[in-house]
């Protein structure tokens, strides 16, 4: 039985830096998460579903996951799980780009094009030789990662060479340019300072015009920018993060759903219980109660 580590949804999660262990370019864990906040980071990210359905977006795409479907992230690309009812488990496996890049010109400059590897894809040979490769691999990444038998770093190293090699032989990329980069490396850096206030000012009332001038965008342009880049509206990631907040205060403190509410930003109770339900399935009273 597969130990599953239940990852909570923490809101400085938008960059994600500091991933890999001194010397090892190799970061896994498994989770069941119901949502993630949007986030990025440098490494590459593969998704193994180990059962059910799951849905992930990447740069405001939508991708729905089944059991045995692994997908790719490319460096940079904004991603985050929706909320969803059913914990799904997956294993997820992280490789520092510069280490890949060290060994291999092959991934400068370059993302994947193709992203998603099923079991169903038995008419796509390439496809399907791709997905049984990878499956195998990170189940053997996984054995040696739980086990931690002596030489097993030798081994995870060696597993993800040959993850690499598959990648490098089999899945199709696109080039990016200078100026692509250039491009996304300030929209992220926009959203970066857009995160960081909403952290440092979500008890407060945030209008529009303020967010907006925090990234130095008109508000039109600020609510196209955010959407095309995040896939929701400013308006819906605040609230996600102020029933995030509320979220730990049920389960950490003592004090009322009343003072939580406006503890966590919301200036109505309605508001509070209606947002808190949207996300979490149920209201802060029945929350507490579950977890009492």
């Amino acid at each position: 039985m597969v130990a599953t580590i239940h990852i909570r949804f923490f809101m400085k999660a938008w960059h994600q830096r500091f991933l890999f262990e001194r010397d090892f370019p190799l970061n896994i864990f498994i989770t069941d998460v119901t949502e993630f906040p949007p986030h990025w980071h440098e490494a590459i990210e593969i998704i193994y579903v180990l059962n059910d359905s799951l849905s992930i977006s990447i740069n405001n795409e939508i991708h729905t996951l089944h059991k045995s479907d692994i997908l790719l992230i490319n460096s940079e690309d904004v991603h985050y799980f929706p909320p969803q009812s059913n914990p799904v488990e997956r294993i997820i496996l992280l490789f520092e780009l510069n280490f890949i890049e060290n060994i291999s010109d092959s991934f400068q400059n370059k993302r994947f094009s193709q992203v998603i590897f099923s079991e169903t894809d038995g008419l796509d040979c390439n496809k399907s030789f791709v997905h049984g490769t990878l499956k195998n691999h990170i189940i053997d990444i996984l054995h040696e990662y739980e086990n931690k038998e002596e030489g097993y770093r030798l081994i995870l190293r060696s597993r993800l060479y040959d993850i690499l090699v598959t990648l490098i032989r089999q899945t199709p990329t696109v080039s990016i340019s200078p100026y692509e980069k250039t491009i996304k490396h300030n929209r992220l850096e926009r959203l970066k300072n857009v995160f960081d206030y909403v952290e440092q000012n979500y008890q407060n009332n945030i209008s529009l015009e303020e967010i907006a001038s925090v990234a130095n965008f008109s508000v039109y342009y600020f609510t196209r920018f955010f959407k095309d880049t995040i896939g929701m509206t400013f308006i819906q990631y605040l609230n996600n993060f102020r029933v995030t907040k509320a979220e730990e205060l049920l389960l950490h403190t003592d004090d009322t759903v009343t003072e939580v509410a406006f503890k966590s930003g919301f200036g109505s109770i309605k508001n509070f219980n209606r947002n808190f339900k949207i996300l979490k399935g149920c209201s802060p009273s029945q929350f507490r109660k579950a977890i009492s």
